[in-house]
């Protein structure tokens, strides 16, 4: 008998990203993988991906949804529950594409580790060009499967966002959290703290890094989020450590700025850590550096 392919839902949620969009569903459409659904959900974009995107649904036959912007959990979390049918579940931002053979590896990795519920592969790193960011990717070296837990709280590890999921494991440990913006770390630590992640020693995808990730703003904002979820996890062991070395960081950012000095001094103490690594970097940014 001919093997029966599982089902895979993919997800794209867009929101403005009329230049990329189109390249990342064509590297979907390419995939050598053919079982699959392609849902699209554009998040209230201002610019034209909506009319590119009703194009490419035309040409490519996939379903696509608009709405009044939500957030990125929201999105996921809809096409999860109302539109996925699949027995994994995956995602592409619009501003991402993958290697072609990105759901065939990952099906496969899947279907042969039935007791792993989600797993990940390497990433190359691009700018707003498509073109490969060589430095970044020794961000892959790091990489590994197995019991993450501590090392993902701690953020030794963040797993690139090329995950697959098995569906039903979102019936188990919930669905993303729509009040905060680092979705995928609270995931990560939701299904590590109880299961084995499975990685692929294989670039399967590739991240966009824009302008928007020197944002200051937005790295302050991404820290606070993930102060608050790791409250959830105050019995844990490495809990304090990893709360300590989230202020640092904030105080490491701070630092730089000459109207949040005073507030990055608070950091450090909240911290409790007076020597650290990053210590003499902030000392140093607190005395020299006092950018707007």
């Amino acid at each position: 008998m001919e093997k029966v392919e599982p089902l895979v839902s993919i997800l794209v949620p867009c929101y403005n990203h009329s230049n990329y969009v189109k390249e990342c569903i064509v590297s979907i459409i390419n995939q050598t993988y053919t079982n699959y659904e392609l849902i699209v959900i554009d998040d209230g974009s201002t610019d034209n991906s909506v009319e590119i995107l009703e194009k490419l649904s035309k040409e490519f036959n996939f379903r696509l949804f608009a709405q009044k912007n939500k957030g990125i959990s929201a999105t996921l979390n809809r096409g999860i529950k109302e539109f996925s049918s699949g027995k994994y579940i995956t995602f592409c931002a619009s501003d991402d594409f993958w290697a072609e053979n990105k759901l065939e590896k990952q099906v496969r990795f899947m279907e042969e580790n039935s007791n792993i519920p989600m797993c990940f592969g390497k990433v190359h790193y691009v700018d707003v060009n498509s073109k490969i960011i060589d430095r970044l990717d020794r961000r892959n070296d790091r990489l590994k499967g197995g019991r993450l837990f501590d090392d993902i709280l701690l953020f030794k590890i963040h797993p690139p966002v090329n995950y697959m999921f098995k569906k039903s494991i979102f019936d188990e440990v919930g669905y993303y959290d729509e009040s905060e913006i680092v979705e995928d770390y609270d995931m990560n630590l939701r299904i590590s703290s109880k299961y084995s992640i499975g990685f692929i020693d294989e670039y399967l995808s590739f991240y966009r890094v824009g302008n928007s990730i020197e944002r200051f703003d937005r790295f302050i904002s991404v820290i606070d989020s993930q102060i608050r979820i790791l409250k959830k996890y105050k019995n844990k062991e490495k809990y304090s450590k990893a709360v300590s070395k989230s202020y640092l960081r904030r105080s490491l950012l701070k630092a730089k700025k000459k109207n949040h000095k005073f507030s990055a001094i608070s950091d450090i103490i909240k911290s409790g850590r007076i020597i650290d690594r990053y210590m003499l970097i902030i000392i140093y940014n607190l005395v020299f550096n006092w950018n707007e």
